[in-house]
């Protein structure tokens, strides 16, 4: 069942997923995990889904129907009516991380998150911290790729492949940080 703001913060993810035309198994993938950490079953992602899907039925683009629909306000209050940084840069991340998940930041995805940050008044640095991690990031995937892809199996393309997946840890981490200290 549902908390307070968390159907429309799903919808969000879930339309931002749409706003490139097509969502991928990586996004999908992404989508499923923030849900479980939101506490949504299966049966809350269909709800948010089946909503998505009417509400885009007549509309050009998802920005317009993000803001006539007022996700950004309903999500900007925050569960408790209090505007929480650390909680509103966290939905910046993920939906960050939802649009490289395809690798591609499409510009219909960074309009959206323009428009989130503007909005909700989130710090154009952090904002820029979280591209630049999540361009890092996509650059190790691509890295882990060409190892899997050149090295034969064994302790050598391990070695290299649990490097790369630590580094990649560790820059979630410090974003994770960085989001934290922002209620300090």
């Amino acid at each position: 069942m549902f908390g307070t703001g968390q159907k429309e913060e799903a919808m969000l993810y879930y339309l931002y997923m749409m706003s490139d035309g097509e969502i991928s198994g990586n996004e999908r993938k992404l989508f499923s995990k923030i849900c479980k950490e939101m506490d949504l079953d299966e049966d809350d992602k269909r709800v948010v889904m089946k909503k998505c899907k009417e509400m885009t039925k007549n509309s050009s683009t998802i920005l317009g129907v993000i803001l006539s629909n007022n996700l950004d306000e309903q999500v900007g209050r925050g569960w408790l009516g209090i505007t929480n940084s650390s909680m509103l840069s966290s939905v910046i991340w993920n939906l960050v991380n939802l649009g490289y998940a395809d690798k591609v930041y499409s510009d219909d995805e960074k309009r959206i998150v323009d428009h989130l940050v503007k909005k909700w008044e989130i710090d154009p640095e952090v904002y820029q911290e979280m591209v630049d991690t999540a361009d890092t990031m996509l650059a190790l995937t691509n890295q882990k790729e060409w190892v899997a892809s050149t090295f034969e199996k064994g302790s050598a393309r391990n070695k290299r492949m649990k490097k790369i997946d630590s580094e990649i840890e560790r820059l979630h981490s410090d974003i994770k940080l960085t989001i934290d200290e922002l209620t300090m």
